[in-house]
């Protein structure tokens, strides 16, 4: 299957992505004014920023927390 006719249908398939994407690359035009190499590095730049945090957010997540655990009173025998 030829490449075009394999994304035509992909495309014409899922049309609701379709229009998001479309819409999506008008603003990223629109609001990079047409510097397509300054908007793509600030979007790369943004998606480092992301992973970063995502993973610096799970490494939090497996430190163990140093509160100490509630000591409980001895019980009192009955004699």
């Amino acid at each position: 299957m030829n490449f075009f006719q394999k994304l035509g249908k992909v495309l014409s398939a899922n049309i609701a992505y379709t229009v998001i994407l479309v819409f999506g690359l008008i603003l990223f035009l629109y609001f990079t004014e047409g510097d397509l190499i300054g908007g793509v590095l600030t979007a790369l730049s943004a998606l480092v920023i992301y992973v970063c945090i995502a993973l610096l957010y799970g490494e939090y997540k497996k430190v163990p927390n140093n509160a100490k655990p509630a000591t409980k009173k001895p019980a009192k025998r009955k004699k």
